[in-house]
């Protein structure tokens, strides 16, 4: 599959980024100097995280779980 190249790699990111997963398929990532970027669809863009709640949203597992909820949003496309 030729979107598998276009993943980010974890050592695409910034020590001290925190992967998110909202609502069990949003991969979110806090980047220190960025901000919050929503990976949904392979893209990062700028995210607003004031729809983040308690309930909604939970640190990743791992690198490997939050990447493979962005490899799952480039097949719901």
């Amino acid at each position: 599959m030729s979107d598998k190249a276009a993943l980010p790699k974890a050592s695409d990111f910034p020590i001290g980024t925190t992967f998110v997963i909202k609502e069990f398929d949003v991969p979110l990532a806090w980047v220190p100097g960025q901000g919050w970027v929503n990976w949904f669809g392979g893209v990062p863009r700028p995210y607003d995280p004031s729809s983040l709640k308690v309930d909604n949203n939970w640190l990743a597992d791992s690198f490997e779980e939050w990447i493979g909820i962005v490899e799952a949003s480039l097949k719901s496309k």
